[in-house]
């Protein structure tokens, strides 16, 4: 058989009408700005919202589900009471009509119609409302109640068929009655659903109530839960920002204590600010590596051009003295005073020539290469004496007293370059001092009150190395330290010297860990300090 209903459709659902509420909501806002208002959207709140819609949609699909399930149940219980109802009633008028007086179907639903209507109603707690196979109405158990047009529906059931009117709280089912000779009829059943209307309206306010209490818990539970998570992420997002200002974390700390992918990236984020760090301190290294050798390059290029200039002028004046003599050979050369005097001074300024060329090299290599020094353990006292013989003829022809207080050191040097710093600062004491009446004195010095500057006496040993020799401007005390640089003007004077021995006599100190300067220079006589480092 076939069922038609004309019940009422259900309203739409509530995920329709959020559905509708999303889609209706803020209409006037351009997608531009949607798209600003979802980037500035923290992740704090988005997924709490995100969870709070799941939620929300999960409750729907539950609560449609279970009440589409207590509807479906009910109509088909009934539709199963209805139409057994229907079948005991058509089994009772067919038992009738056959033990009954033989009449026609009409004449006996006209008969027995308002009978059997009543008897049914009776027996079955329904009204029952009974149509002859015309559709004519032949008996109803309650003919005092109000009638509902059942025409469309009467049309159905006259058809072998059964239909049913949902009206209110009640059913009114339509299905035919068959008898021995076709058809009877048909039967109108009423049926109370308002117990079950009752029961499914609770059960949605039941389904309301129960995921508005779940919406809740969870959306704070996951609030509380997702809020953790997110303090995590800011934790991260602030370090990324800090490594990205350059300020890179400790690889020891661990920036988030936890096992999880957010712990793994976390250790990422220090591992990779660590390299990092350690990838712009390389570069750092190797630019400060480049600018020094940058600098130094043109360091030595500007020491080049100034080698070859003061070289070629240093040259030049014992270069013309000897010019000058050979001229006057040339044209004097039967005068055996001016040949004697002539022979002299080239051989002097030929002295004069190889040692400034000696001496410019040897600064020049010490200044351009590194060379390795035999840094030993020296008896200073030995060393200072072997420099005192080898200087003490050259004072006593010039009529200069050469004194020595005792010296008991030992000092970290190059036995080599040492030797030469001492017998050129004898050198010059003996040069640059009072012609028959001059003095040279060495002593070790105790304290370094002379020179606020100057090394530890507990790092340091301290010689003076003093004598009679001309005054030393202040302004002039560290330009004698400076290639080409000599106390006389006239330097061609004989016996000036090259200015070269003290420059190059102060760097060798330097590169033993030492220092050489001039500490006084008055009426009392010239000072000069030369500082060796103690074992």
């Amino acid at each position: 058989m076939t069922k038609h209903s004309h019940s009422a459709p259900l309203p739409d659902s509530l995920t329709d009408r959020q559905d509708n509420q999303l889609r209706n909501r803020h209409p006037s806002v351009s997608p531009g700005r949607r798209a600003n208002l979802r980037q500035g959207l923290s992740l704090r709140w988005k997924f709490p919202l995100f969870l709070g819609a799941l939620l929300v949609f999960t409750i729907v699909i539950l609560s449609t589900l279970v009440l589409s399930g207590i509807r479906a149940n009910q109509q088909k219980q009934t539709e199963y009471q209805l139409q057994y109802q229907s079948q005991n009633m058509e089994m009772r008028i067919h038992q009738e009509y056959l033990t009954g007086k033989r009449l026609t179907p009409e004449e006996f639903m006209k008969l027995r119609g308002s009978e059997l209507a009543v008897d049914l109603g009776l027996s079955s707690n329904m009204r029952v409302i009974l149509y002859d196979a015309r559709g004519q109405l032949v008996g109803d158990s309650l003919p005092l109640a109000r009638r509902t047009d059942v025409t469309s529906a009467l049309h159905y059931a006259l058809q072998d068929k059964t239909a049913y009117i949902t009206q209110g709280s009640s059913i009114l089912y339509l299905a035919p009655m068959h008898g021995p000779d076709g058809l009877l009829g048909a039967v109108q059943l009423h049926l109370s659903i308002l117990e079950q209307q009752t029961f499914y309206r609770s059960t949605l306010l039941l389904c309301i109530w129960t995921g508005a209490v779940v919406l809740v818990l969870s959306f704070v539970i996951g609030w509380i839960y997702i809020r953790r998570q997110t303090s995590d992420i800011q934790t991260l997002m602030v370090e990324s920002r800090s490594i990205a200002s350059g300020h890179y974390p400790d690889e020891q700390h661990y920036l988030l204590r936890r096992r999880d992918e957010l712990g793994q990236l976390g250790d990422g984020i220090v591992h990779m600010g660590g390299m990092i760090r350690r990838s712009i301190e390389e570069l750092q290294s190797e630019k400060r590596q480049l600018e020094q050798a940058v600098s130094r390059l043109s360091e030595l290029e500007q020491l080049q051009k100034a080698f070859i200039g003061n070289i070629s002028h240093e040259l030049k004046t014992p270069a013309t003295s000897i010019q000058a003599y050979a001229d006057l050979l040339e044209m004097y050369g039967d005068d055996p005073q001016l040949v004697h005097e002539a022979s002299t001074s080239i051989s002097s300024e030929i002295r004069r020539l190889i040692s400034l060329i000696e001496d410019s090299i040897r600064l020049s290599l010490l200044e351009k290469y590194d060379f390795e020094m035999n840094i030993e353990q020296l008896q200073l006292d030995t060393v200072l004496q072997e420099a005192i013989e080898r200087t003490r003829g050259k004072a006593a022809a010039a009529g200069i007293t050469l004194t020595a207080e005792p010296v008991n050191a030992e000092v970290q040097a190059d036995h080599g370059h040492l030797m030469h710093i001492l017998l050129n600062l004898l050198d010059n004491a003996v040069k640059y001092n009072l012609p028959e009446q001059g003095w040279i004195h060495i002593a070790p010095v105790d304290d370094t009150a002379f020179d606020t500057s100057a090394a530890s006496t507990h790092t340091h040993y301290v010689l003076a190395i003093s004598n009679s020799g001309p005054l030393i401007p202040p302004e002039k005390w560290e330009t004698v330290f400076e290639p080409y640089t000599t106390l006389s003007s006239d330097r061609s004077r004989t016996g000036s010297g090259t200015g070269l021995g003290l420059p190059l006599a102060r760097r060798l100190a330097q590169r033993m860990g030492g220092r050489l300067y001039i500490a006084s220079s008055g009426p009392e006589g010239n000072r000069i300090i030369l500082e060796l480092t103690r074992i």
